[in-house]
């Protein structure tokens, strides 16, 4: 794994939290894009996370070209970035985190986009929606569900982070069953990934309390 970040403490920190993990190995740390894009050519590391902060081009452009070296990217940042957070996402980012993520959600996310899942943090699901969405309620949209109550219980533990084994282990089923759900669910929708999922499920629930809008079947 690579950490990539303009702030020491962070990195420092970072690889402290990630020590306990024996299956992930932080090989090197970059203060900068150069660097990560060097580090990553050279080391080929699973994992690369990246502040937001980071100096160099804009975080897009460091995204692209960090993918391309096959290396898969987590970002990092704090609320208030959604705008950065929503072209990196475009970019190829596999997921966010907010800088004051647990250091058990932080393993579990990693874990998690290693096992070829999106990463997305709840606390930056309402900026995602405003960013891409506009803020705007799901009109009739929202009135018709197609999921079943099954799917729609997934989508939003989907929608407030959790990774598939999480779920797994809430609605006390196996992990593949969850992926199934997840798979029907975004083909039900007409959605690509997690991301768009988790967006479509905060876009039709009733602020504050929730509950979905339109009646779930099944």
């Amino acid at each position: 794994m690579l950490i990539c970040d303009d702030h020491e403490v962070l990195r420092t920190g970072l690889r402290a939290v990630l020590r306990w993990a024996p299956d992930l190995v932080v090989v090197a740390e970059a203060a900068d894009a150069d660097a990560a894009l060097t580090l990553a050519a050279e080391l080929r590391p699973e994992i690369t996370l990246v502040g937001l902060g980071t100096q160099g081009p804009g975080i897009p452009e460091l995204v692209r070209a960090l993918t391309a070296t096959g290396t898969r990217v987590v970002l990092l940042g704090e609320a208030g970035s959604g705008g950065d957070m929503v072209e990196a996402l475009r970019a190829g980012a596999r997921g966010y985190v907010h800088t004051t993520v647990s250091s058990e959600r932080l393993v579990d996310g990693v874990r998690a986009v290693l096992r070829g899942e999106t990463l997305l943090d709840a606390t930056v699901t309402g900026e995602l929606l405003h960013h891409l969405d506009g803020g705007r309620p799901g009109g009739e949209a929202a009135d018709r569900n197609p999921l079943t109550a099954r799917q729609q219980a997934v989508s939003e533990l989907v929608a407030e982070g959790l990774t598939n084994a999480e779920i797994a282990a809430r609605l006390q089923v196996s992990r593949a069953t969850v992926k199934g759900h997840i798979t029907v669910a975004l083909r039900r929708l007409g959605l690509r990934d997690r991301t768009q999922l988790a967006i479509h499920v905060n876009r039709v629930t009733r602020p504050g309390d929730g509950r979905q809008v339109g009646p779930a079947n099944g």
